[in-house]
């Protein structure tokens, strides 16, 4: 078959994380390690973004669930009513176009147990 026929295939770059699914709130680019820790409570700058093309990208899936635990405290103090949190970890490819497109690959949950 002759090369440069056919559509071509959607370039896979990475995965990112919908910390906020509700609100299409993805893990911001740089916001872990650009900023660093200069406040004296010592906790890491956590941004988020709703655009895809500001997200942050893991090379692998290992990589994104292991990002999920800098985010846990963040998303720990903003459950409401005991309610487990979910983080999506999307696929996250460009198109043909340029087009950034991305897919939902596994949810995750976390739960807040109280003390009493």
């Amino acid at each position: 078959m002759a090369k440069g026929f056919g559509a071509k295939a959607d370039e896979q770059l990475g995965y990112a994380l919908l910390l906020l699914p509700e609100a299409k709130a993805y893990a911001a680019r740089l916001s872990i390690d650009y900023f660093p820790k200069h406040d004296s409570d010592g906790e890491e700058f956590i941004g988020m973004t709703s655009l895809l093309q500001e997200a942050q990208i893991w090379k692998n899936l290992k990589e994104a669930k292991k990002a999920i635990d800098k985010y846990a405290d963040f998303l720990i103090s903003e459950a409401e009513n005991d309610l487990p949190i979910r983080v999506v970890i999307r696929r996250v490819k460009r198109r043909s176009n340029g087009e950034l497109v991305d897919e939902p690959v596994e949810s995750i949950f976390l739960v807040v147990q109280s003390d009493t």
